[in-house]
């Protein structure tokens, strides 16, 4: 029996394109330091599970650098976009030529280079990997439907003769303690950029009762692109993604309201029976109180915001606010509260007059909201988000960041709609 000794030269190699991408394609760099290296001479290249990054050291070592930094960015997209927790009982070949074909378009467009044979279809550009895997079933289904080639049954039978002699030389390498070699006739990386495997879920955690999926890769997603918009180096290809995958597709005025209507307190009261059911000669409890007791609404005034947008906002507000009425605590901060005001549902008026102009911190607004013993139902936080200083606690009450600008950072907390421009 022979030990595998581990390829140093290989793993050197992933490091260094680790740390090319670093200083280059820094949003894929954040991603990839989340995979563990194993080497792994079973497959033919490389592939991921969501946690770990498998490669063949024989493969990594023939790979030129760059293309090595585009293997690395290539495999760790996969788990960024979820693709080892969404095949379910899609055939494993085809999913991983659908998930090439999703990200690649990407990845060449953030400027990567990727090995030779990598997928590549300009009719799948911007669709998901469940679209291009039906197209590319669909196109199997029509080669399998047409005329049987008389070569291709002809090499049958070699073909079965060709697994049993595989099937011994698996069984002597295993006695002798060798590890299987990769077969290419069956390779689950079609595009030689790296493989994705299926991952765990909370529903499959292991015995042990440790979960695998240690990576919360939405949110993985989320920070990097974050992380890379701050150093003016985010792709737009993943711009993209982040937006169609996490931005709301109903208008922010919908979202606000519904927001609003779902932090509403419901009060049901016996000694009122609900009226719509008397004539059955039921008795039940009526809906006495929708209201929102209090509310806190923030003002960012660091000077970023737009007249217009603040305008239009407070037109929508006030609409949503005359249906749910409310004790609203009206806060105006940049680096501090420049602001206070209490406004009932008897004098709604949300004419906003700003004070400041600074900078901007978003700690003052919610320290504040605590110092005044104020319990709000929920807090309304209007701002561009260009500012990375958050309060280091969850509060305890729902948070809603009305962010214009398309820009800034990523909360730690709290749900963002996104105020666009065309629908001012």
């Amino acid at each position: 029996m022979t030990l595998a000794i581990e390829d140093k030269q290989a793993k050197d190699r992933l490091l260094k394109a680790r740390a090319d991408m670093v200083l280059n394609h820094p949003f894929f760099a954040s991603l990839a330091m989340r995979l563990t290296l194993k080497e792994d001479r079973t497959c033919r290249t490389a592939w991921t599970d969501g946690k770990t990054f498998g490669y063949n050291p024989d493969y990594i070592n023939i790979l030129p650098r760059d293309k090595l930094v585009g293997l690395s960015a290539h495999t760790v997209m996969h788990p960024a976009c979820n693709h080892h927790l969404r095949r379910k009982d899609k055939e494993p070949e085809a999913w991983n030529k659908a998930c090439d074909y999703v990200i690649n378009p990407i990845l060449l467009d953030a400027g990567l280079v990727l090995p030779d044979g990598f997928l590549w279809d300009d009719t799948y550009i911007g669709k998901t990997a469940e679209q291009v895997y039906e197209r590319l079933i669909e196109d199997s289904g029509d080669e399998e439907n047409s005329e049987p080639d008389p070569a291709a049954q002809k090499s049958a039978p070699d073909k079965e003769q060709k697994n049993k002699e595989d099937e011994s030389s698996s069984t002597d390498d295993s006695e002798n303690g060798d590890e299987k070699r990769p077969d290419p006739d069956d390779d689950m990386d079609p595009g030689g950029s790296g493989e994705v495997r299926d991952g765990q879920t909370s529903e499959t955690t292991p015995p042990s009762g440790q979960n695998d999926t240690d990576t919360n890769w939405d949110q993985a997603l989320v920070q990097a692109a974050s992380n890379a918009r701050s150093m003016g180096s985010l792709p737009k290809g993943i711009e993209l993604l982040v937006k169609e995958r996490f931005s709301p597709t109903l208008p922010w005025a919908s979202l606000l309201s519904r927001f609003i209507q779902q932090s509403a307190r419901h009060d049901y009261s016996w000694t009122r029976p609900n009226r719509r059911y008397i004539h059955q000669g039921l008795y039940f409890p009526s809906l006495v109180s929708d209201q929102l007791p209090q509310l806190v609404l923030a003002i960012d005034t660091s000077g970023s915001i737009k007249p217009v947008e603040l305008e239009r906002f407070g037109a929508e507000l006030q609409a949503i606010l005359s249906m749910n009425p409310s004790l609203i605590h009206l806060v105006y901060a940049d680096m501090a509260v420049t602001g206070y005001e209490m406004i009932s549902d008897q004098d709604l008026n949300l004419a906003f007059a700003p004070k400041g102009g600074g900078g901007t911190d978003f700690t003052v607004v919610f320290d504040f909201v605590q110092s005044q013993g104020i319990n709000p139902c929920c807090l309304l936080f209007f701002t561009d988000m260009e500012c990375r200083r958050f309060p280091s606690f969850t509060p305890p009450y729902p948070v809603l960041w009305i962010r214009t600008g398309q820009s800034g950072y990523t909360p730690p907390f709290g749900q963002i709609i996104e105020m666009l421009p065309d629908w001012l």
